[in-house]
């Protein structure tokens, strides 16, 4: 089990990248095991052993080595627990990020929505982490692990995705922007880092306007100024029938499609709130999306971002009077989970520097 378990690793999560891994090499530590990986190896030992893993088993003990994954697989083969039957693995995610030390938390925001957040503790302004369109907010874990215990950050799951619940299944752009504030008004901070990735970007582009007095800093990643937005939004929906080549297009390395990956990108990018989101409002907004932001704003591009080309993020921050671009090598259109300790001191060396100035 253990050999067939290093392979399917190296070969499937890795792309043959890790040819020395063995049976001791610490998974979560060296970040081998993200949401994405973590999906498809659930699915494999699944599929493979007919073990479905307990919400309460998946914790940094057993998965702190394949040694001690086998160990867990071979105690829980056949012995699938009914009241686990119908535990999603999106609910199996954020328990992994609760024997962390991560607080998992869903909110009244309002009438018709709850909201589901991740949160860490630590000092300073509130980093407010908003996810791309599709994306649950166990998509910032990483960040999170890295930043818990230095500073207070949550992660939000947008509404008609992840863990949030909302009484409108379709909800558009402006519908974001005003679940977000509802949510953002039960919160006790009063300072806020707005760190968003692709469309959330917009989401958090809204709030830095309407709140420049609370945003000590605004970080946008996978996102700049789209100049035709009609094109740009037509190829991406394309994308959304073929998801082998959205993977392609938004990864430097990206992951190996799987039955259970294509069926968890099936189900996202067919929701009706992926599809909603830029109406026509929406679209003929982005053209002034970072109009009239004064706070300090921070792009970070990865440089083989093929959905938002890193170029078209140095276009936005030339539009504003308190802006810059970082770009990372060897990342696409998701570089906080490519490349999560490096965008973290990116961000801290940009807030350290904002609050100099």
């Amino acid at each position: 089990m253990i050999e067939d378990l290093i392979e399917f690793v190296n070969k499937d999560l890795l792309e043959g990248a890790a040819p020395d891994l063995d049976q001791h090499t610490p998974l979560l530590e060296l970040g081998i095991l993200n949401s994405l990986s973590m999906v498809r190896l659930l699915a494999y030992i699944d599929q493979q052993y007919g073990a479905k893993i307990p919400e309460h088993d998946i914790t940094p003990v057993h998965f702190e080595n394949l040694e001690t994954l086998a160990l867990l697989i071979k105690s829980l083969s056949g012995e699938v627990a009914t009241e686990e039957s119908n535990v999603s693995e999106l609910d199996r995610l954020v328990k992994l990020q609760e024997s962390y030390g991560i607080q998992s938390e869903l909110v009244d925001a309002g009438v018709g929505f709850k909201q589901h957040v991740l949160r860490v503790k630590g000092t300073g302004p509130l980093w407010i982490l908003l996810p791309a369109l599709g994306n649950p907010s166990t998509s910032w874990s990483a960040i999170l692990r890295s930043v818990q215990g230095r500073h207070n950050a949550i992660a939000l799951d947008l509404a008609g995705f992840g863990l949030s619940k909302s009484e409108n299944p379709s909800p558009t752009f402006v519908d974001h922007v005003e679940y977000t504030l509802q949510y953002l008004q039960t919160l006790q901070e009063q300072e806020w880092v707005l760190v968003a990735n692709s469309a959330g970007s917009m989401i958090a582009a809204e709030v830095a306007r309407r709140f420049p007095e609370k945003v000590k800093g605004l970080v946008c990643t996978g996102f700049g100024l789209i100049e035709d937005v009609d094109s740009w939004w037509m190829d991406l929906q394309k994308m959304s029938h073929d998801p082998e080549q959205f993977l392609a297009a938004a990864y430097y390395n990206p992951p190996k499609m799987t039955p259970a990956l294509k069926s968890l990108l099936d189900d996202v990018l067919s929701r009706p709130a992926y599809h909603e989101f830029l109406d026509h409002q929406a679209k003929s907004s982005m053209a002034k999306i970072f109009d009239g932001i004064s706070v300090p704003t921070l792009f970070i591009a990865g440089n083989h971002d093929q959905i938002i080309p890193p170029e078209w993020s140095e276009k936005a921050a030339a539009k504003l009077p308190n802006a810059q671009v970082t770009r990372l090598s060897r990342c696409g259109h998701f570089s906080a989970s490519e490349r999560p300790e490096e965008f973290v001191w990116v961000v801290e060396d940009f807030l350290t520097k904002a609050a100099m100035a």
